[in-house]
């Protein structure tokens, strides 16, 4: 198995990151290196950070990014692999690390994510891995792929192509669609689960805003994507209630009750994202086919019939953000 760093972005998260830390350094696989990067936390981030195993990097508020706090660990890490995992992301088990890597011994594979849940209930029966083939990442299913929260790329095809640092958000994305575009596979492992911890109200809303003018950047020719938010957080709250009319579980109610005004935050901030300028949409242009490619650029096997393989998340997944 190729050797794996893992990089945690942390602001203010005390709460949770001494638990992560915890769960990444008991892995069966173990890592070569874990790098918490810190963008001015005022709590006791740095603290808990420093008194584990793991390799401490700050960067100013100024300076940080999504993107660029990535870069600026990925730019010291040591692994043939690098996973990144948000600091309130708690790996479901000791094998999440071994189930993310396993994958990179194909060498088509330029990424791979596992699943998001929810805490306090019970984790679903992971499926097999799913595959994201060449072709098929589009508009129709633009929130179904890697992701930053809990996901791998591969070292060197990072080296040749960094996180986009213009993006504001969804850089995971649009990494992945560069790969997707030469011809390389991205992996969903659903047996690379972490819980999911909610975020602050304030990060909910600036976060998910953020991403949504990401998407808009990918795909700047698309119109609004207010109706369909306004779908998905309808079906997704009429969801929640039956789940409660079936197993009336007080605790699972409370817990859910306390995601309500975080994930309000982010409904919120989603709908009142800002699309891209006409003069930004024409500096977006999409990556050229695997096909468009000289052969030398192109990933193993990237001619193939690409093949469909963007299913819905079940409904206890949620979104990275």
């Amino acid at each position: 198995m190729l050797s794996a760093s893992v990089i945690i972005r942390t602001k203010n998260e005390e709460r949770l990151l001494g638990e992560t830390l915890v769960r990444v350094f008991r892995q069966h696989a173990r890592p070569i290196e874990v790098i918490v990067i810190d963008s001015g936390s005022t709590d006791r981030t740095l603290e808990i950070a420093r008194a584990s195993d793991a390799r401490v990097m700050t960067i100013s508020p100024e300076e940080w990014g999504y993107a660029r706090a990535l870069n600026v660990a990925a730019a010291q890490a040591r692994g043939d692999v690098l996973v990144m995992l948000s600091a309130h992301c708690l790996p479901v088990d000791d094998d999440w690390l071994g189930n993310l890597v396993r994958h990179f011994d194909d060498p088509t594979v330029a990424a791979a994510w596992g699943s998001q849940f929810a805490p306090n209930r019970a984790r679903p029966q992971p499926g097999p891995p799913e595959w994201q083939q060449p072709g098929t990442y589009t508009r129709e299913n633009w929130t179904w792929g890697l992701s930053n929260a809990n996901g791998a790329v591969r070292a060197e095809l990072w080296e040749g192509v960094p996180f986009d640092e213009s993006f504001p958000a969804a850089e995971d994305k649009q990494w992945a669609r560069v790969m997707l575009n030469r011809g390389y596979c991205v992996v969903h492992d659903p047996a690379a689960a972490v819980w999911h911890d909610r975020h602050p109200i304030a990060s909910s809303y600036v976060r998910q805003r953020l991403v949504m003018e990401g998407f808009a950047m990918m795909f700047p020719e698309g119109g609004s994507e207010r109706p369909r938010l306004t779908k998905a957080a309808v079906r997704a709250g009429w969801l929640t209630v039956l789940r409660h009319l079936q197993t009336r579980d007080l605790d699972l109610l409370a817990s859910d009750l306390r995601r309500v005004p975080s994930s309000s935050a982010a409904i919120i901030g989603g709908l009142l994202a800002r699309r891209p300028s006409r003069a930004s949409a024409r500096l977006r242009r999409a990556p050229r086919p695997a096909s468009d490619l000289p052969a030398h650029e192109r990933a193993p096997g990237s001619l193939r019939e690409p093949a469909v393989s963007s299913p819905t998340p079940p409904a206890e997944e949620i979104g990275e953000h």
